[in-house]
């Protein structure tokens, strides 16, 4: 991390007001150079990036519409302000949607293997990324379901696949930051009925964490604040679903 008045105004800056290109730039400005692999980081950021160009996601009143690459930059600099510096963790955050929402992408980019789509990209990404970055991307990526849901069963699915997977620490920090900017976006949302699908899906999900974190708090590598964010960044944001869902 430098010490800088330009990385004191990236610190200082809210991650809903930043664009990707402040995001890479505050990332490299706030991550823990001497702990973690740069140019890994970077190459996933990038592959990432490279990725899910073509895709758009739902932002807020004021940025309707926002490119998909500053969810996962977001990710990472969440996470790297709570003081992660595990490379393969911050890796897996910058990647963590690539298999599930862009597999044929990822074989574009990265070049051909065999097999589905999904396991081409996880093959690809432990090439390119290692086994560990590889495994925390296939953990947190939501398995498709052999027989149809309904949307009650598939958030019930969901919210049991977060918490099978969370009891593993690495994999609990990829996982709750794309879990809180998900849901945290959820009170921006100027629809009613999709914001009263996502509150249905995302509630829930607030105790599984919770729960979780209690039994982590000694295997978690962050800073000495590090689990009273996270703590209050779960409060805060089961108050704002609650709040959602009579808005």
């Amino acid at each position: 991390m430098t010490d800088s008045p330009l990385a004191a105004t990236f610190r200082a800056t809210k991650l809903k007001k930043m664009d990707s290109a402040a995001l890479v730039f505050a990332i490299d400005h706030e991550v823990d150079h001497d702990r973690v692999d740069i140019g890994t980081l970077r190459y996933a950021i990038e592959i990432a990036t490279a990725v899910h160009l073509s895709q758009t996601r739902i932002g807020r009143a004021t940025y309707p519409v926002d490119p998909y690459i500053v969810h996962p930059l977001r990710n990472v600099l969440r996470l790297v302000r709570l003081g992660c510096a595990d490379t393969d963790v911050l890796a897996a955050t910058a990647l963590h949607d690539t298999v599930e929402d862009q597999p044929e992408n990822i074989v574009k980019v990265l070049g051909a293997a065999q097999g589905l789509p999904a396991e081409n990209a996880l093959l690809l990404i432990e090439k390119h990324f290692g086994h560990e970055t590889a495994r925390l991307v296939a953990a947190v990526t939501n398995p498709p379901s052999s027989i149809p849901l309904t949307k009650a069963e598939k958030n019930a699915a969901y919210a049991q696949h977060v918490a099978d997977v969370i009891t593993d620490p690495k994999v609990f920090l990829v996982k709750y930051a794309d879990f809180i900017d998900n849901a945290g976006s959820v009170q921006y949302l100027q629809d009613d009925a999709k914001r009263a699908k996502l509150q249905a899906k995302y509630a829930p999900l607030v105790p599984i964490f919770t729960n979780a974190l209690d039994g982590l708090t000694t295997a978690l590598d962050l800073n000495p604040n590090g689990l009273t964010v996270i703590e209050a960044k779960l409060s805060r944001l089961a108050a704002s679903l609650a709040g959602s869902a009579t808005a």
